[in-house]
């Protein structure tokens, strides 16, 4: 029998990391799937005590103000906005406990629940990936909730975590207690999340501001327009499901960096120069993105908003987490909050072979093997290639920045307190196997990704 390998990416170097961070390790986000069920106990968890804490609803609300969401959609900074915004989000589930400190954000692999879809093993997106029923499911009766300034209506879940939701952060709110979501047991699985839509995605474009499009518009779009309800207005940070969606969305891009861009690291100046990585396109507004500009999160209402920074519930969440654009391109260069990602089949496959062309950098590399992670069934373990070079400086504005990191460490402790990994099983290099499955563009066509766009209008 073959067991699926699976690739770690990028070796972490840290700035001053603090004791929990240092013994929690580098963050490594993982597949809902490779989850053990303590891990997605422990995830869940998380996620109710923000609901309950006021926390959760804050980052629904920086999402939907109209200055934040200029900057995160139907432009070029689409990537880099968002994963500043999970960064924090993240951070804010880590400080809910000392239980909670190493939770870092699953994904949700849509690409291979559309496989298992074409293999005719599942037909919907309830059934062809277990994250949507042990994110809480889809069932309920229909209900309409007023998050903040979107009216939605939907199946209003009540299973745990979603009957900790609360739509309002205002203390003595009469909290709704579920969370409107689609009819997920009967839409099936979109083809623009399938391996040969993504890949082209990703490797038919050339630079930021294609594949941020090329995704943004497509394979994310479909999702949320396919997921409905919460998942297709500004409120859909209210659904737990719109973190691992974007934490996939993330994944893509750090095929495409490493891809297009390369393993060499870089300084902030020559990040701003690198035609690939960057491009300081149209703002929708007015004027271009440059690379120094401060990414814009705000909470409160567009009549009263308030800098996320400067939010007595939200601030600390946001400390110290490098906040120009440029600052944001390669997650091996964001100080204490670097991470990288634990890769299977297709996206494992993607990230070591690419397209079959050559990234545009190359850097000296140093191969070390990670702990197999926390999973029901151990699997052998590979890491992506590492850069040599030190992590350059990624300073903050308002607050203050981050400290050089140090050479990047060579082991990867379990990014969850849960049980003890077993011992890694050393493989030889590019040993990773796509899946076998082969993939396929049945059913796409112009009105489903007309139907994708319908987010961004």
């Amino acid at each position: 029998m073959r067991l699926p390998s699976i690739i770690a990416l990028g070796l972490l170097a840290f700035t001053a990391p603090t004791d929990a961070q240092t013994s929690c390790g580098p963050r490594v986000r993982r597949n809902w799937d490779a989850l053990s069920d303590t891990d997605k106990n422990t995830y869940n968890s998380a996620l109710a005590l923000a609901m309950d804490s006021g926390a959760y609803i804050k980052f629904v609300k920086i999402h939907q103000e109209h200055m934040s969401s200029m900057e995160a959609h139907k432009q070029c900074m689409f990537i880099y906005w968002h994963r500043y915004f999970l960064v924090a989000f993240e951070n804010m589930l880590r400080a809910q406990g000392d239980e909670y400190a190493c939770v870092t954000l699953p994904y949700y692999n849509w690409m291979d629940a559309y496989s298992r879809q074409l293999d005719g093993k599942c037909s919907s997106y309830g059934d062809c990936a277990a994250i949507t029923s042990e994110l809480g499911g889809f069932s309920g009766s229909t209900k309409t909730v007023k998050i903040n300034s979107d009216t939605v209506q939907g199946t209003c879940v009540n299973e745990w975590p979603l009957n900790h939701f609360c739509q309002s952060s205002t203390p003595g709110t009469d909290c709704s207690g579920c969370l409107p979501r689609g009819d997920w047991g009967s839409t099936s699985m979109n083809a623009l999340t399938g391996f040969a839509s993504v890949q082209g995605q990703i490797f038919d474009e050339k630079n930021i501001t294609g594949v941020s499009h090329s995704i943004e518009v497509e394979s994310h779009a479909a999702v949320h327009n396919d997921l409905s309800a919460t998942m297709v207005t500004m409120a859909s940070p209210a659904d737990p499901i719109f973190w691992s969606h974007h934490s996939m969305v993330d994944a893509l891009h750090t095929i495409f960096h490493k891809c297009r861009v390369g393993t060499q690291r870089m300084t902030f100046e020559e990040k701003a120069a690198n035609p690939v990585a960057w491009e300081s396109c149209k703002r929708r507004d007015e004027g271009v993105f440059n690379p120094t500009d401060v990414v814009a999160v705000r909470t409160g209402t567009n009549a009263n908003p308030v800098n996320a920074t400067q939010d007595s519930v939200v601030d600390q969440f946001f400390q110290d987490v490098p906040n120009r654009f440029a600052d944001l391109m390669d997650v091996r260069d964001l100080g204490e909050f670097s991470y990288s990602y634990e890769l299977s089949g297709h996206l494992a496959s993607m990230y070591t072979n690419c397209d079959g062309s050559s990234p545009a950098t190359s850097a000296p590399v140093a191969t070390t093997n990670a702990p197999s992670p926390t999973t029901n069934s151990p699997q052998p373990t590979t890491t992506a290639l590492a850069s040599t070079t030190a992590t350059p400086k990624a300073p903050t504005n308002t607050p203050g920045s981050s400290t050089d990191s140090p050479a990047p460490t060579t082991t990867s402790p379990p990014t969850t307190p849960t049980t003890t990994s077993p011992p890694a099983t050393e493989i030889p290099s590019v040993p990773v196997l796509p899946q076998t499955t082969t993939p396929s563009t049945d059913g796409l066509n112009n009105q489903q990704l007309q139907d994708a766009q319908r987010f961004f209008q």
